[in-house]
């Protein structure tokens, strides 16, 4: 039997709900004027102008198919119905990522410039006809449709939309290093990014606690039974493209590498932070990190990103390797040239990112315009800090820069807090390249979803995303995002968090699994090497 949530006993006490408060699009759109007017649901809906044979649009195809299955409809790609959704080229839009939408009587039209434009477009109309099918589906028992008949009909509200990310890079980062992710995972974490127009994937490889990566000639990541290698590494950069998406690998090159060491003891140099390891720098790290290098740079494409780290160290030199003038700076630049040999080696455009550190990082200045700067916080009470880092970061004729945010391993369930401040804060600065949204520490994708789902609202439109009246902790901003979540995780079945449980397999936070019956056990051996002392 299917329960039955019955009406409050009076209407007068139910709050009137508006259609469009029904339909929470996220990420929220630059500019959406809507003027009250709207059409019955459509019992049939084609949808027309896409190419099957253009691999360009491919994502967007896919995610049509996938609304016509979920409503369902009568209609279906290139059909004949009445309501048509219409996709067509126009060189009207100015934004490479951006679409105009207009939804009338008779159907939803979309126009973009590139077939970026065309997918994010595509992720709209699809939020707002699964929304507008769900009807009244997800207004509580104090709440009631304006619409005095909307509790036996849906409509479609008219709107007029036109949109485009307030900044260019809108990046998910998993931390591989201390948890593994499955291919299935990540292949679902992609779906997930591309629905909410995130376009970069941040695949933090190795850290202290394991190495999620197999390389095929070094030792490195054997010891690793979940660790993926080049072959899904590279499978998953086409599967990412096809939504939109970059695929961003995390080599740490300093810090954070007990799991390197392990298999290179003699590299180790001083303890790192949080009871971690750094390397010695030295002409035969150097020369590890180029190997290093040379087996993930050729999975990607041919213009992308490697984040080298560099972040939580202590310096260190190789023994005979004093007198050779070695510095921090020194390294940042030597561990450049080598990326950039293995770069021009395999016929790559690579831009180097990394960490800024508590401290900032110091950039030779031959550089300094050619790599990305990556400050972080990730709690809202950081604000004044994030204000002060944006501060030293941004500004005219400063180099490029990226926000870190999301949820450290003291957000347990996820947090966006600090993403608002960020990207809000961050609007004024025109060298503030985009945002990260960081899951550390653990594979929980599904408990920590908020991150994504709250975090992607403010790296799109941050000066659109809503705000709650008499709301001076956050509370009533978290419920409805909570809220909004939930119902979009039912119009959305990739964000189901049952099939992303299933996908992921064992928990795992910090190495270490997490439930039983192999709770506290850890995924591989890296974890148990001990931390020898400081030289």
């Amino acid at each position: 039997m299917v329960p039955v949530l019955l009406a409050a006993p009076s209407s007068a006490r139910s709050l009137p709900v508006g259609l469009m408060d029904r339909i929470p699009l996220d990420p929220t759109p630059q500019s959406l004027v809507y003027s009250g007017g709207k059409v019955p649901f459509p019992p049939a809906i084609s949808v027309v102008g896409l190419d099957p044979a253009d691999p360009g649009q491919e994502g967007t195809i896919e995610t049509m198919r996938e609304l016509l299955r979920l409503i369902p409809s009568d209609g279906g790609l290139g059909g004949g119905a009445a309501y048509r959704v219409e996709f067509r080229r126009s060189a009207a839009i100015a934004h490479p990522e951006g679409y105009a939408l207009t939804s009338g009587p008779s159907g939803i039209e979309v126009e973009y410039a590139t077939d970026t434009g065309q997918f994010y477009g595509a992720q709209t109309v699809y939020q707002l006809l699964a929304y507008a099918g769900a009807g009244t589906r997800f207004l509580t028992y104090s709440e009631a449709p304006e619409e005095q008949d909307a509790a036996s009909r849906r409509y479609v509200p008219l709107v007029s939309i036109e949109d485009h990310p307030a900044y260019p890079v809108r990046s998910v980062m998993v931390d591989m290093g201390r948890a593994p992710y499955s291919m299935a995972l990540l292949k679902r974490l992609v779906r997930i990014m591309g629905q909410l127009k995130l376009n970069t994937l941040h695949l933090h490889l190795y850290d202290d606690q394991l190495c999620s990566f197999r390389f095929a000639r070094l030792p490195i990541g054997h010891e690793n039974p979940l660790a993926i290698d080049a072959a899904d590494l590279a499978e998953l950069v086409r599967y990412a493209r096809i939504r939109h998406v970059s695929v961003m690998p995390e080599l740490e090159s300093w810090g954070h590498v007990r799991s390197i060491v392990y298999h290179y003891p003699e590299l180790r140099g001083g303890p790192g932070m949080y009871g971690g390891a750094s390397l010695a720098m030295g002409e035969k790290t150097y020369a590890l990190l180029e190997q290093i290098y040379d087996e993930i740079v050729p999975c990607l494409e041919d213009q992308a990103a490697v984040h080298v780290g560099l972040d939580e160290a202590v310096w260190a030199v190789l023994p005979g390797e004093q007198n050779r003038d070695e510095t921090p700076t020194r390294m940042v630049g030597r561990i450049h040239e080598a990326l950039m040999r293995v770069a021009a080696r395999h016929n790559k455009r690579i831009t180097m990112h990394l960490w800024a550190d508590e401290g900032g990082r110091p950039v030779p200045d031959d550089i300094r315009g050619k790599v990305v700067v990556e400050p972080w916080k990730y709690l809202g009470a950081d604000a004044p800090e994030i204000v002060r880092a944006l501060a030293l970061y941004g500004g005219a004729g400063k180099p490029p820069f990226m926000m870190g945010a999301g949820a450290s391993s003291l957000a347990f369930h996820g947090t966006y807090e600090a993403t608002r401040v960020w990207c809000t804060e961050g609007a004024r600065y025109p060298n503030a390249l985009g945002v990260t949204l960081c899951l550390w520490e653990s594979n929980d994708l599904a408990g920590r979803l908020v991150t994504v789902y709250g975090g992607a609202n403010f790296a799109w439109a941050a000066a659109r995303a809503r705000v709650m009246a008499n709301d001076p902790l956050g509370e009533r901003l978290r419920y409805r995002t909570d809220r909004d979540l939930r119902s979009w995780q039912i119009i959305f079945p990739d964000a189901d968090p049952a099939a992303i449980d299933a996908d992921r397999g064992p928990e795992v936070k910090t190495g270490l699994y997490v439930w039983p019956p192999l709770a506290g056990r850890p995924v591989a051996p890296t974890m148990n090497v001990p931390v020898p002392p400081e030289r």
